[in-house]
């Protein structure tokens, strides 16, 4: 549910393609093994995650979170295939994370830039 959380936290607002695209990154990032720093800064450690997805899938549930949890449950259930590449992270277009400069490129869906480790 926190990873549902996240996709409906960041892609407030846009569409299916890059609901789905957050999806996979949050997905790969978890397979990766690293589910660090996946809720928003203001939520503060991952232990307190939970905390945030409850507050964001509140009830009644909004029509938007919704549309994101239905997008992430296509992508769970095997419905929609992995557009980043295996993306692990991703930033907007008009930010420069130090970390993106050690990792791979790998797709620019929406506002968003996806990013794999470098092989």
């Amino acid at each position: 549910m926190v990873l549902g959380a996240a996709v409906a936290h960041y892609g407030r607002g846009l569409d299916e393609d890059v609901l789905a695209a957050l999806s996979w990154a949050f997905l790969n990032r978890r397979a990766n093994g690293d589910g660090s720093e996946i809720a928003p800064e203001a939520a503060g450690s991952p232990a307190r995650s939970s905390e945030w997805a409850a507050a964001l899938m509140g009830d009644p549930l909004e029509q938007e979170a919704a549309r994101a949890l239905a997008v992430f449950a296509r992508v769970v259930a095997g419905g929609v295939a992995d557009p980043t590449e295996g993306a692990i992270r991703f930033h907007c277009h008009d930010e420069t994370p130090s970390w993106a400069e050690n990792m791979d490129i790998r797709a620019v869906i929406g506002p968003y830039l996806f990013y794999a480790s470098r092989s």
